[in-house]
């Protein structure tokens, strides 16, 4: 059998390209037969399920025929298979490699077609970066155009790096990303991006003080604290980073966690303390209180701002197990303070023996919504078992609940009952001048306090200070009284009754300094001065008869109206205001003469039946003198005849 019946029969059994090509070469070599060989190279080269297979019979035919075209035309047939833009740079280097220039161009420009995603690009870039830098620097355009992520800038600004070397335009890329980053991820992206790839901390720190101002949420804040802690070791700028976290929060579990954060990676106890004493105004319940202030003590050993969280834990306390256990963080916090301790420890031991009848406190402290019924419990807590301190809680809260006036005068008196605390009770009774609306709330209040804290001193000057604020003479003989049944200050009460007197223009003024001067003075010929005054203003039977009306109530002693009558008998001197003296003679002043005389003055004026009918009838009526009224009426027929 000859050469080329043996290669035929061979060419016919051939199933993979090793066994292709190995039979084209055995044909160039044998029988120098180019053309069979490619046509048997293109047989195979139909099978090719990947461009790989197919760049496969391009070597061979560039090795075997050396022949460009023929290398061209199984390149061209690869391209068929090409799927990727990965396959296409994969396709173009080969075509590069077999010096087929334009050929590699083309398939490059085919693979840039294909790129959707930025490895893409980088990758082709990095493949022309080796033959064709200008259009690598293309390619490199158009990767640029696909970054949306920090994620893509950082990836793009590692291949400049790596294939130019070129720091700037890398760190120009960073710059650029920065724009697009808008979570804590994103950030960090680009921060240990710089690092890594640049080594540059001054731009890593610049991208996370745009992070700074950029985040919005607290919990973004926390998480890309700890980064830059990690990336920059710089404790100022991570503090920084809490602090805005620390703007934007207001829940008591957020700024529990920042404290915790804060000073784990900080260690700065003053920021960390802040914060759980913002927490602490949260107005978080009696057991979040207390976790609070153990925090802030053992873990910062801040026991100083621990314990005005503990008194507020211990205002929270709803029942007798939040008591127990607020006790307890006092007791191991607050050792210095030696009087708060040992009345804790008085409260504890009596929780602990009355336990049952403190749960039964409880429930009625938290269901309480009057003053009334919260100051009876407080009575009832001391009665039962003697805790003042629990008392003076109950107190507290029956305090803010208080409205009416009277109510707090019965708040004070049982504090001071119970607890005879002055100083409190004081505070209420300073509280209530403010309250009083009369005079007599200004009565009930000193009573109260002279009952309690039996401050006479303080009682006189609030009255002193009430003279200033007197509106009117009503006012001021109000306090004439006090001066002398409260402090029997008589100069104070004249003074006073003085002030009235000398401002009295009218009978009703002048009778009521007059009254206030004999009652209260006991000052008769003052009081008769003044009363005279008022009587040399009337003129009138009706004027004197309202002065008489006034008089008479105020002044006990008859003689001080005979008095005035008389005077009165210098004006009234018509026969009906002299029946109108005689008769107020008899009646208000029981006095017989003066009346008598006024009757007999009175006869010699009656000229007319019916003023002898007047006349005797009311000294018949008045005087009981049935005689003489028979004889004056016995006129009567004389004047007729």
């Amino acid at each position: 059998m000859g050469l080329k019946e043996e290669l035929e029969e061979k060419a016919e059994s051939c199933d993979s390209p090793e066994e292709y090509i190995g039979v084209a070469k055995e044909i160039v070599t044998g029988l120098d037969d180019k053309d069979w060989a490619v046509e048997l190279m293109e047989e195979g080269a139909e099978w090719a399920q990947t461009y790989e297979d197919a760049v496969v019979y391009a070597q061979a035919a560039k090795e075997i025929i050396g022949d460009d075209d023929v290398v061209g035309n199984f390149l061209s047939n690869a391209k068929m298979l090409c799927m990727s833009a990965a396959d296409f740079i994969g396709l173009g280097s080969a075509a590069g490699k077999l010096g087929l220039d334009d050929m590699a161009k083309e398939m490059n420009e085919a693979a840039m077609g294909k790129c959707s995603k930025l490895t893409d690009f980088l990758n082709l870039s990095n493949e022309l970066a080796k033959t064709d830098p200008e259009m690598a620097k293309m390619v490199m355009d158009k990767a640029f155009e696909k970054c949306t992520k920090p994620e893509d800038f950082v990836s793009f600004a590692k291949s400049i790096l790596d294939s130019t070397k070129d720091k700037d335009k890398a760190k120009e890329i960073y710059e650029k990303g920065m724009a697009a980053a808008t979570t804590a991820d994103g950030f960090s992206a680009l921060a240990a991006g710089a690092v890594k790839d640049l080594g540059d901390k001054d731009l890593a720190r610049t991208i996370y003080e745009k992070a700074v101002g950029s985040l919005e949420k607290g919990d973004e804040l926390l998480k890309f604290a700890v980064i830059v802690k990690e990336q920059l070791d710089d404790n100022e700028f991570t503090l920084s980073v809490y602090k805005k976290a620390e703007a934007l929060y207001e829940k008591f579990e957020d700024y529990l966690k920042l404290a915790k954060a804060s000073f784990e990676n900080t260690g700065d106890k003053a920021f960390a303390s802040g914060v759980y004493q913002k927490a602490a105004a949260t107005n978080p319940d009696c057991a979040q209180l207390v976790s609070l202030a153990l925090a802030m003590a053992n873990d910062l050993g801040d026991t100083a701002a621990a314990q005005p969280v503990l008194k507020q834990a211990q205002a929270a306390v709803k029942n007798n197990a939040d008591f127990l256990k607020t006790a307890d963080a006092i007791l191991s916090v607050a050792k210095d303070d030696k009087k708060w301790t040992d009345s804790i420890s008085f409260q504890k031991a009596k929780r602990e023996e009355f336990g049952k009848l403190y749960d039964d406190f409880a429930l009625q402290e938290n269901e309480i919504k009057t003053c009334a019924p919260m100051r009876i419990l407080a009575g009832e807590v001391v009665k039962e078992t003697g805790d003042t301190f629990y008392a003076a809680k109950l107190y507290k809260k029956a305090e803010k609940l208080t409205i009416h006036f009277s109510d707090y005068i019965k708040l004070a008196a049982a504090i001071h009952a119970d607890l005879k605390d002055a100083e409190w009770i004081k505070e209420i009774y300073t509280a209530l001048l403010d309250k009083c609306k009369s005079f007599g709330d200004y009565n009930t209040l000193t009573n109260a306090i002279q009952a309690t804290l039996g401050d006479s001193a303080w009682v006189k000057q609030i009255y002193t200070d009430l003279e200033k604020k007197a509106a009117g003479n009503g006012d001021l003989m109000k306090l004439a009284a006090v001066a002398i049944e409260k402090f029997n200050d008589e100069a104070w009460a004249r003074k006073l009754v003085g002030t009235v007197a000398s401002k009295a223009k009218t009978v009703y003024d002048l009778t009521f300094a007059g009254s206030a001067t004999l009652n209260l003075l006991k000052d008769k010929d003052g009081a008769l001065a003044l009363y005279k005054s008022a009587e040399g203003l009337c003129g009138t039977q009706k004027a004197y008869a309202g002065l008489v009306s006034l008089v008479k109530q105020q002044a006990s002693d008859k003689t001080i109206l005979s008095e005035l009558l008389t005077l009165g008998r210098k004006k009234l001197t018509g026969f009906s205001d002299m029946i109108f003296l005689a008769e107020s003679f008899l009646v208000d002043a029981d006095d017989v003469e003066n009346a008598t005389a006024v009757y007999k003055d009175a006869e010699l004026s009656a000229l007319t039946s019916d003023a002898l009918s007047q006349l005797g009838t009311s000294i018949s009526a008045r005087l009981g003198d049935t005689k003489w009224a028979s004889k004056i009426l016995a006129k009567i027929g004389v004047e007729k005849k």
